[in-house]
This record gives C-alpha cells, structure tokens and sequence, in this order.
C-alpha cells in the first residue's frame, strides 16, 4: 500500500509556501484530516477568481481541475460554487490564495476535465 500526506498535512505545507511567495492564502473551511479533497480559490482581484478541486488522472498521479472558465469568474459565483460543493461534500478543504499578481501556479498539472 502506497504511502500519501494526509490532507491536512498538504494543506498547512501549501499555506506556508503561498505565504513564502507573497501570496496570503487562508483555510476557509476545514475537512477530513486524513483523506479529505482539496478547493483552491485563487483570487485574483480585478482579473477574477480561479477554482481547482484536487484530483486524480487515470494512472492516480495527482493533478487539478478547473472549475470554470478559464479567464476565472466574479467572486460571488465563485463562492456560490464552493458552497455547493461543501454542500454536497463535507470533508472538503477549501483554500483561499490572494494572488494580487495572477502568478500563482498549481503543484502540479491542470486539466479542464
């Protein structure tokens, strides 16, 4: 059995390295210390908002989903989402990232599916 971080493990290492680069980021809402998903919302102030949700491709290496368009979205559809999302699932983690820049890159690959 393969060994992995648990989610809140990741997510207090991402906090810290978007506050290394400039970018504050928060945990909005807390889920499942072991195994819970992840939500980034990027904010980008006057360029809008970008959602990930963490995920897995089919040979079950990491990646991310956008959840959107691509040029991003208003905040309040945004938050609209992520409150749909928790709805549906509560073990949901969902950090925040102010990206005044529009500079910050995920950890790893984003696919639009």
């Amino acid at each position: 059995m393969e060994q992995r971080l648990t989610t809140r493990l990741w997510v207090d290492a991402h906090v810290r390295t978007c506050f290394l680069s400039d970018m504050p980021a928060f945990i909005v809402a807390k889920g499942d210390a072991a195994r819970g998903g992840v939500l980034l919302k990027v904010n980008r102030f006057a360029a809008g908002v970008l959602l990930f949700e963490q995920s897995l491709d089919f040979d079950g290496a990491r990646i991310w989903r956008r959840l959107g368009p691509e040029a991003g979205m208003d905040e309040a559809e945004a938050d609209s989402r992520i409150a749909k999302k928790r709805a549906f699932d509560s073990d949901l983690w969902v950090i925040e990232i102010e990206d005044r820049l529009a500079q910050y890159q995920p950890d790893a690959p984003v696919s639009a599916l």
